[in-house]
């Protein structure tokens, strides 16, 4: 059963509240074995408070490939911006707990998740995960124009979604606003109709949707013509439609599948994250206890906001290694602020090996640094949009980028930071900014554009909106909390970003990772 419907909540979906199906299996099993497998939820970070996920029932054993299939798959809310604990108690004839989080699962380094089972001879329990979706959607972007002797008409269409045996109702999509010719006009241009998530059939060729086009001159109350058939053969074509009273239309349909952001994800899609901390002299000097940078036994708020963020973006990275650069400050007897110093010192090469390899450049540069100023950002936004733009010259289309920028102040390049983000909206790259300590804040507002939307200074609007900003003052260093806030908006953009470049993600990619120690 296919047919058109459209949902009320289109832009909560493409924030991605995917849900995921995770499929269970045990590898090298043989002999007479009952095992049954349960999903456990943890609803916190420290896995204090938990809920039951599921249970399956007892699985078969494949004799040929000695592997063990669970009829019984489990379904489960993901949210990007949550580290999701769960655990999976492998009962029966085997006994196993194996702790995991779904990001783990999900992430681009652990599309299949394997890990031996304790107590067994080489037993390996995999899960892979998926998106669970019962429909396709799209969204159509449909242009009509009618050309002849218009005057004295009023023209409108309307766009018909017909039933079918299974759902025999018609469904109403689209009534054209109405245009009304001037003298010896010959030919009427309606506004383009933006139509999105409409069900298609799984395999996509649009065969299974029929609709029904009608034009009118509404003036008269008189229909002018109509297009009853399949969806299929208007879909990228010029289609003509012959009118009455010698008007003549042209129909015009493109059609984009919504994907979700866990299809990118399933297609091979690499989320790389470069970090930019702020070295300017408001930070306070480190080594006084009120120091926005001050290194003492516990981590300071530029370490847990680095931490937190870090750590689950780190799941959608392959290879684990993070371009990072400090901001503001002289560093290592340098006389000249540097805006854009690789943390590693090396210019040509700044990436660093994972999270706490960034942690540790951080602290050791901070020793090594004279805190100064300005704030400016748009030299390290500039450096990543010239390696992103290599990158696409490479048809490398795969690697989406998260800048995360922890600043404590006011920026100081406001005009030259909106022409490198409204630069940065047309290439794949999202940006975060963390506002560490107490300063004033409000000129963030300006960059996260919610309500209006960014221009360069040649008046060229951004493509999309591209950043979120968040203060750390209102998370109290709950990291936890922090990361949700900053990334949720993250799903969307990458999804905003390769439906407006129509880049469909690629077959899923399926890279076997993860621990196989017990």
């Amino acid at each position: 059963e296919y047919y058109y419907t459209k949902f009320d909540s289109y832009a909560n979906d493409t924030q991605v509240r995917d849900t995921v199906k995770l499929e269970p299996k045990l590898k090298n099993i043989s002999g007479n074995h009952s095992v049954q497998i349960q999903l456990i939820i943890f609803t916190n970070s420290a896995r204090t408070a938990s809920k039951m996920g599921g249970t399956t029932e007892p699985g078969k054993i494949d004799i040929n490939t000695n592997t063990m299939s669970f009829q019984k798959f489990f379904i489960m809310e993901y949210f990007f911006e949550k580290d999701q604990p769960i655990e999976f108690r492998i009962t029966g004839t085997i006994n196993s707990v194996i702790r995991t989080s779904l990001p783990n699962i999900m992430g681009s380094r652990a599309q299949t998740f394997s890990r031996k089972i304790d107590d067994t001879d080489g037993i390996i329990f995999e899960i892979k995960g998926f998106s669970y979706r019962k429909k396709l959607t799209a969204t159509l972007n449909i242009n009509i124009g009618v050309t002849g002797n218009l005057y004295g008409k009023g023209l409108i269409y309307s766009i018909t979604a017909k039933g079918t045996n299974n759902n025999p109702q018609n469904q109403m999509l689209y009534r054209s606003e109405l245009n009304v010719p001037l003298k010896n006009m010959r030919k009427i241009d309606f506004k383009l109709c933006s139509i999105p998530d409409i069900y298609i059939a799984s395999d996509g060729d649009y065969q299974s949707n029929f609709v029904s086009i009608q034009i009118t001159d509404a003036k008269h109350n008189k229909k002018l013509g109509e297009y009853s058939g399949a969806l299929a053969p208007l879909i990228g074509t010029n289609t003509p439609l012959r009118l009455i009273s010698n008007l003549n239309a042209n129909i015009n349909i493109d059609a984009i599948k919504n994907y979700s952001f866990i299809d990118y994800l399933r297609g091979g899609m690499q989320i790389n994250l470069t970090v930019a901390i702020d070295f300017t002299g408001s930070n306070g000097p480190p080594n006084m206890p009120n120091s926005l940078h001050y290194l003492g036994a516990k981590q300071n708020q530029y370490e847990i906001a680095i931490r937190a963020c870090g750590d689950i973006v780190a799941y959608y990275d392959y290879d684990q290694k993070f371009p990072a650069f400090g901001f503001g400050g002289k560093f290592f007897g340098n006389p000249k602020v540097d805006h854009c110093y690789p943390l590693n010192g090396n210019p040509e090469d700044p990436e660093i090996l994972g999270i706490d390899g960034i942690l540790q450049a951080y602290r050791n540069v901070l020793n090594n640094t004279e805190l100064w100023g300005p704030t400016h950002f748009h030299y390290f936004i500039d450096k990543l949009n010239e390696t992103v733009k290599q990158d696409i010259a490479r048809e490398n289309y795969n690697n989406y980028n998260i800048l995360m920028i922890l600043t404590d102040g006011i920026i100081e390049d406001m005009d030259d930071t909106i022409n490198s983000l409204v630069e940065a909206s047309y290439l794949p790259i999202s940006v975060i900014i963390i506002g560490i300590g107490n300063a004033d804040f409000s000129n963030m507002d300006v960059l996260d554009a919610d309500e209006d939307p960014l221009y360069d200074n040649n008046g060229r609007k951004a493509d999309r909106d591209l950043v979120q900003f968040v203060p750390f003052k209102e998370f109290k260093n709950d990291g936890q909390k922090l990361a949700e806030q900053v990334l949720e908006e993250v799903p969307r953009q990458i999804v905003e970003y390769y439906q407006h470049k129509k880049i469909a993600p690629a077959d899923p990619v399926i890279n076997i990772q993860s621990s196989l120690a017990k």
